[in-house]
């Protein structure tokens, strides 16, 4: 890798970092330490660099466009010849599971961009998604509702770690709060550890238990949509009669009980676990 470009790479994410959108939390860097590392770079060092991954980070397109593109992410990599000699490589992909592309959206970017060799290009995918708001992610779009039939909107909060046993007050209160709210799902133990919150539990619940799991001291890192399928949440015994046959306590998972979640589907799996 050319260390101008590497500068270049750092001076434009840095740039997208400090706008509104990057200051309200729109940009994850996926490669933190290959960026840490770009940074230290002096801006008078020249010659070659040598690296083994690529810059990439995620813009979460429900901060720029919370009404039109709330459910879009746009996955951006910076090739190791970027900018000089190629264009920033975008995929578009739904914000509740990755897996799945708005096809037309990633296309209609990279015809775009496909004049643009040489130069930096973030922000002219930013112009054209503004353009396009409208209309970019029709078509793929009615392609996942099809793909979506037989599966069912939850919710996933992970933690660092949650342990299992009465000895472990945090977590048992974690239990005993979900139980007095009603809250459909299942726990699995572990590093990390995963709630999974089904229905008729709602987003709103989720994020209440969340807000009430930081009170307990257990700090999930956020609240992610995901479709499940109903078959496997039925496996499992994620909420309905088999969470009234327990009393109303959540199911407690290990992995092959979460697999069993998944329809034994291993990308939605590493989703879930969040690990993608």
């Amino acid at each position: 890798m050319d260390v101008s470009n590497a500068i270049r790479q750092v001076e434009e994410l840095l740039t997208l970092q400090e706008s509104w959108y990057g200051n309200d939390g729109a940009i994850e860097i996926k490669t933190p330490a290959l960026f840490s590392r770009l940074q230290r770079i002096g801006l008078n060092t020249s010659g070659r660099l040598e690296v083994k991954k690529t810059v990439s980070f995620d813009i979460r397109c429900s901060i720029l466009h919370p009404n039109e593109l709330s459910n879009l992410i746009l996955v951006i990599t910076f090739p190791l010849d970027y900018p000089s000699a190629s264009t920033c490589q975008v995929q578009a992909v739904h914000a509740s599971n990755p897996g799945e592309e708005y096809t037309s959206c990633t296309s209609g970017i990279a015809n775009y961009l496909d004049a643009f060799s040489g130069c930096e290009c973030v922000e002219l995918v930013l112009d054209w998604l503004a353009e396009h708001k409208e209309t970019c992610l029709q078509v793929s779009g009615a392609l996942i509702e099809d793909d979506r039939k037989g599966q069912v909107q939850c919710y996933v909060l992970r933690y660092n770690h949650l342990l299992s046993g009465s000895e472990h007050k945090k977590e048992k209160a974690m239990l005993d709060d979900a139980k007095k709210s009603k809250l459909q799902g299942g726990l699995l133990w572990g590093t990390p550890g995963i709630v999974v919150i089904v229905p008729p539990s709602t987003e709103e619940d989720a994020r209440e238990y969340a807000s009430e799991c930081r009170t307990i001291g257990k700090r999930p890192d956020g609240v992610d949509e995901i479709w499940l399928p109903q078959i496997g949440i039925d496996e499992a015994g994620l909420g309905g009669v088999a969470q009234q046959k327990r009393g109303g306590k959540m199911q407690e998972l290990d992995t092959v009980g979460l697999r069993a979640t998944c329809g034994g589907d291993e990308d939605l799996l590493r989703l879930v676990l969040g690990l993608r």
